[in-house]
């Protein structure tokens, strides 16, 4: 179980990325429980397309209270669907708390809160970058604590020797969407949740552990946390369903 915890720690921190072989090795999840998630993912939703002006290139700079509502579907193997939560605790300086609470339809909505501690993180940055811009400002990113648990289980704190492979692992996850191949490009976006006329479109590709993924990810200034948009790749597709400036809480 605590290894499981780790895993959708990492990945609902990031937000844009899946262990898509080993969905493949997984039964498909039943409709009726992923039915489970589009609904509460609808009940969290805008009720109305948030309409958004025109991009800035850089990312809003991250504050205690911010939090963003990530719809996340596996478009192979189990298919499964999941909601995550990403909310900024607390900012001081360059060290940052995030918490998320993910929400599977394989763990029949059974809500997995996970809290991480980041030292050196980019408070302040652009929407994307080229990897060398990347890497250096990465370099000394630290977990310097993870606290899980499940549901109204026991709150789980992963042991110090883990932190290292936690951290190789985030930045991988964070390159997989905040890595550009490319230069960004201005483009419209509409879905039942965002609307806009002006965000910025970028392709990129992730490898880790031996896979390697191609997408494309759509960014705006407006929307806190990571900025996300929207990501599509050949095993994943992701939509923010909402998001908001303040009332973030932990519940740990």
């Amino acid at each position: 179980m605590k290894a499981k915890h780790l895993v959708y720690a990492v990945l609902a921190l990031f937000l844009f990325t899946s262990c898509s072989t080993l969905m493949n090795m997984m039964p498909e999840v039943p409709m009726e429980k992923r039915q489970v998630i589009y609904d509460k993912a609808e009940s969290m939703a805008f009720p109305e397309a948030r309409e958004l002006g025109r991009s800035k290139d850089r990312r809003m700079d991250l504050k205690a209270g911010q939090w963003i509502s990530v719809l996340n579907e596996t478009t192979e193997g189990d298919k499964n669907v999941t909601l995550t939560t990403t909310k900024v605790i607390s900012v001081s300086g360059t060290t940052v708390v995030l918490e998320m609470e993910t929400f599977s339809a394989a763990d029949d909505a059974l809500p997995t809160y996970s809290q991480i501690t980041l030292a050196n993180y980019p408070v302040k940055g652009k929407l994307s970058y080229p990897k060398e811009e990347f890497d250096a400002m990465m370099a000394n990113l630290r977990i310097t604590r993870s606290i899980n648990r499940q549901g109204d289980g026991p709150v789980n704190e992963t042991p110090p020797e883990l932190l290292a492979m936690m951290q190789g692992m985030s930045r991988n996850l964070m390159a997989g969407s905040m890595v550009r191949l490319d230069e960004p490009e201005r483009t419209e976006y509409e879905s039942r949740y965002i609307r806009t006329s002006s965000c910025f479109s970028h392709n990129y590709t992730v490898s880790i552990m031996g896979m390697t993924t191609h997408g494309r990810s759509l960014t705006h200034s407006s929307v806190p946390v990571s900025g996300a948009i929207a990501t599509e790749n050949n095993h994943t597709k992701t939509l923010t369903v909402a998001y908001g400036y303040k009332g973030a809480k932990s519940v740990f």
